[in-house]
């Protein structure tokens, strides 16, 4: 399953780069953290050349503590919905170290965690049809990024 993860977020990095404008913002501040960061593109099918949708990487900053997040958001036909297993539990990710992967609802939305001890903790929620919002932290527990991710979800009137 990571490995889908990871082959996914690998693919959005290697499209082509263009100027793209995203349909759903992110807000300036949320919380204590700050927008320090922002870079969009669009995605780019290797079949028909056709724009896909956007991916946007948006990265916050707080000072109090010291700390730094990253978001991305993935919108549009070609970006899909990112797969949840029925069951989850721990298996041997990058590196050859533990992960344990757990299955969530955040604000009504279906979700995966990713916790291992080496990469980011990252959060991966499906907002809705063809919108994919990924927090990834190492600034962060499990308790703070879910409550990011409903402080950004609860910001949004997103619909099917």
């Amino acid at each position: 399953m990571k490995v889908k993860i990871l082959a996914f977020l690998f693919s959005v990095i290697i499209c082509s780069v263009s100027s793209a404008d995203v349909k759903i913002e992110l807000p300036e501040v949320i919380g204590s953290w700050h927008m320090s960061g922002k870079f969009e593109k669009p995605l780019i099918t290797e079949y028909n050349g056709e724009n896909q949708g956007t991916v946007a990487y948006f990265t916050y900053s707080r000072n109090t503590p010291n700390g730094t997040l990253e978001v991305i958001l993935t919108e549009g036909a070609g970006t899909g919905n990112i797969y949840i297993p029925e069951s989850v539990g721990k298996s041997k990710g990058l590196m050859s170290a533990d992960a344990d992967f757990e299955i969530l609802e955040i604000s009504g939305h279906d979700a995966l965690i990713e916790n291992q001890s080496y990469l980011p903790l990252v959060l991966a929620i499906n907002v809705s049809n063809n919108i994919t919002l990924t927090l990834e932290s190492q600034s962060l527990n499990k308790s703070e990024i879910i409550n990011i991710a409903e402080m950004i979800l609860s910001e949004w009137n997103v619909t099917e």
